[in-house]
This record gives C-alpha cells, structure tokens and sequence, in this order.
C-alpha cells in the first residue's frame, strides 16, 4: 500500500500499526500542502463479510456525531476508493499510554489524575452523543506533550463504537443458538459485555476502572494466560487490592475511586464520569476536571426541526402492501429478547439476523422454502417459480422488520416500527385480507411486548 494515493489526493507514506479490522497509515496531501493525516483502511477479509457496510456505516457515525478536542477528528471517508474502504482522521503526534506504560510501568497519582481529567471530559462528552467506545484501552490513548507541564491526552478508535440509542439483541438470544459475543479486548472489557447483558455508557467505567489500576499499580486487575480464565475473571472475581501487590503509595481514596469503578454491575458503579473523576480529586485534594476543561469548546447544536430519517426497508414506501406500526414498549433489552424469543417460537417464526437496532423475522415459511439467489440465471428463476412450496390463498408468508430506538438510556423504555412486506415469492392477491393479518400479527407483538 505504501506510496498508493487514496481518495485521489493522501500518498500513504508509512504504516502506523495494524489490527485485526484495518491498518492505520501516515498520509501526506499529493496536490498542495497540508497537514500529514491518518488514513485507515478496512482489510480486505471485512470488506467480504456480509455486516461490512452496516458496520462502516457505523464507523463514520459515530465518528460524525461526536466531536470534542480530546478526541481524534475523522476529516472524510469513501467506501469505494481505489485501496479500498478507508477512513481519514486527524493525525496526532505523542505516544500512547501503553508505550508510556511499557516505559515506566507506574504513573505518579497526580500525573494519572490530570490524564484522567481529560479522559473524562472526552468520555463525558461522548456518553452525552449517545456514543459508548466499547474497546478502551490504554492503546487507544495517545498522550501529547508526554512528560512535561502541557502534557494531555486523546481518545483515539471510536471506529466501531455503539450507540446507546440502539439496542443490540443479538441473534444467539433470540434463537437459543450460538453464542452470545462480547466485544472488546479481553484484559479490559466489561463484566456485563462477557455475561452478555444489555451494554450502556457504564460499561466503558470498568474499562476505565481496568486502565487505572494498571497506571497505578504496574499490572492489571486479572493476569491469566487463558482468555477463558481471564473473561469468567470479570464476571466473578474481584481484583486484588493495592495493598496486596504491593501499591501502598496510593491514597485509600484512590484505591476506593478505581474499586468502584470495578464493580460487576453497571448500577454499582459511578453513573459518570464526571463522578469519576471527582471521586478522583477528593482524594488528593485537586480539581482535575477543572484544571483539564476544554476552553471555549460546547457540543454540538441538535438541528432543530431536522426531518426524522426514514426507516432503511427493501420494499418502497408507496407499496400497498407495506405495512408499518409504531408503539413503546415498557420493558428492558434483556427481558424483550426473551419476550421476542417465545413470539417466534409459539408462531414457528424464524429470525434471519439482528443487528443493532434492527432484527428481521418470517413467519409462515413453507418448509422447504430457500431464497432465490441475486446472481440466478433466468431459467433457473424460471424452475424455481414452479418447483417452490406452495402455500394456501391468504397464508403468504410475512416479512417484518423491527426497527428499535432507546430514546433514554437510564429508562427501561423501547421505542418500536415495525414494518411488514410480503415476500417476493409469495405475493399476496387479497390487500384487504393481507393488511388484516399484519394488523393482528402487530397486535400479537405488543402483547408479547406488553405494550
């Protein structure tokens, strides 16, 4: 890759490092002078799998709807550039934690405050977007102006962060099939994402929690060659304390700050980072979070009486047979994953995929019944149209889509669309008939929902 351009004007100039997603380049404008930039571009193994482009899509959302000086900048992006997918950011010169830490193996309380002080605020400030990192880590820290009065510090890789307005059930939870996956490195990832309950902002306090303890005492929480050993760790042990590994220099309150920040369940923990970092200051009796503030920086303005988007469905809106009903329902993630589970099964449904926000169900399929292939050739279309199972006048088969928004993270409150099509196989003649039975089939789901 190296001296290929990308987006017709960034010559990659070096590798940054590499991961199991992308490789981050250094980059130099081509045509005028410019500012080096980071170009990160998707390996070519991701671009192949099917959830790539909702998955790049996300990438750059995230990375637009938040904003803050503590923060790597994305500066543009292309999913179709000639290297391939790739992302541009802001390039940030200093070195990151992890290095810092390979160096000196312990941080002095008072230097680990003050970078706490601005992780908090660009943490603070990310939550606020509705944007939680998952994969805090302290690789994903660059300290600028290290070792000396200017020193601060930047949150890089929100590349694959989730939105706390989107609920993820995932496809293990409503099929009883699979496992339930926990994103994040194994060292520093949450309890509740290895158990594999509902993920809200808490969840990156106990990765904090993980980086604090390793800036304060040399070693990590939970030190295992397995990874099996080290994830049940999280869920079930507690780390040891200070004084037990030898970290008498830390304050008590200190230790309590971390500790707490450690605890197995989000509701345990402090509800924010400010409170973090308060806890923090307390103990040594400094203003961190004062003394870190970001001059001059406000978030960005919501844009008043912005069109709502529409929802992302394969049938056009002008449809007849398009059928969409909106409703609340009352109940948190983990209960309506089971919820949705016992609808599917009592009604023999199948669930295709869940994604976050979105989970597509069928019912009434026809055993035997197989997709036809974008690629099929016209006579095999032609052999499929008269060899497929056929169903009885007015049974077609429904599609659906469950389109679900958390407006409130602290409340257990679902916002649902939900939006039905027949399939393209199966077209219904009778309008009437197939709008009554999406109409019962959305009653159904509320009940089961409780809404």
């Amino acid at each position: 890759m190296l001296g290929k351009t990308a987006l017709g004007k960034y010559q990659l100039v070096r590798s940054l490092g590499r991961g199991s997603n992308a490789e981050v380049f250094l980059a130099q404008m081509v045509h005028e002078p410019g500012p080096p930039v980071v170009i990160k571009r998707v390996h070519d193994h991701v671009v192949d799998h099917p959830r790539f482009e909702q998955l790049f899509e996300a990438e750059i959302l995230s990375m637009v709807n938040f904003s803050h000086p503590y923060a790597v900048r994305l500066l543009e992006a292309s999913v179709d550039d000639p290297i391939g997918p790739c992302l541009v950011m802001e390039y940030v010169t200093g070195v990151t934690l992890e290095a810092l830490l390979a160096r000196n193996r312990i941080l002095d309380v008072h230097r680990v405050g003050r970078l706490l002080g601005y992780f908090g605020h660009a943490l603070d400030a990310a939550h606020a977007a509705g944007v939680i990192h998952r994969d805090l880590k302290p690789a994903n820290l660059m300290v600028q102006a290290a070792g000396t009065t200017d020193e601060s510090l930047k949150v890089m890789d929100f590349g694959f962060a989730g939105f706390t307005a989107k609920p993820h059930i995932q496809l293990s939870e409503l099929t009883g099939q699979g496992p339930i996956y926990a994103i994040g490195t194994p060292a520093y990832v949450s309890s509740e994402m290895v158990r594999g309950d509902p993920v809200d902002h808490r969840s990156d306090f106990y990765s904090l929690g993980c980086i604090l303890y390793e800036a304060l005492t040399g070693r990590l929480p939970f030190e295992y060659d397995s990874q099996e050993r080290l994830l049940s760790a999280h869920v079930g042990d507690y780390p040891p304390k200070f004084s037990k590994i030898g970290a008498v220099h830390v304050p008590p309150g200190i230790e309590a700050t971390v500790q707490l920040a450690l605890a197995k369940y989000p509701n345990e923990r402090q509800q924010s980072c400010r409170e973090i970092v308060d806890m923090y200051s307390h103990a040594i009796g400094e203003d961190f979070w004062e003394q870190t503030a970001p001059l001059g920086w406000e978030p960005l303005a919501a844009i008043e009486d912005e069109p709502a988007q529409e929802p992302r469905l394969c049938v056009a809106p002008a449809d007849p047979y398009h059928v969409i009903h909106e409703f609340e329902a009352f109940l948190p993630e983990r209960l309506a994953a089971a919820k949705l589970r016992g609808f599917m099964e009592d009604l023999g449904g199948q669930v295709l995929a869940s994604e976050p926000g979105v989970i597509l169900m069928r019912v009434g399929v026809p055993s035997g019944y197989r997709d036809r292939g974008s690629t099929s050739t016209g006579i095999y279309n032609w052999f499929r149209a008269i060899s497929k199972p056929s169903v009885t006048r007015g049974q077609e088969p429904i599609e659906f889509e469950l389109h679900m928004e958390k407006p409130d993270p602290t409340r257990a409150r679902l916002n649902v669309l939900v939006a039905f099509r027949p399939l393209s196989d199966y077209r219904p003649k009778d309008l009437r008939g197939w709008r009554v039975r999406c109409d019962k089939l959305h009653t159904m789901l509320r009940q089961y929902l409780g809404a």
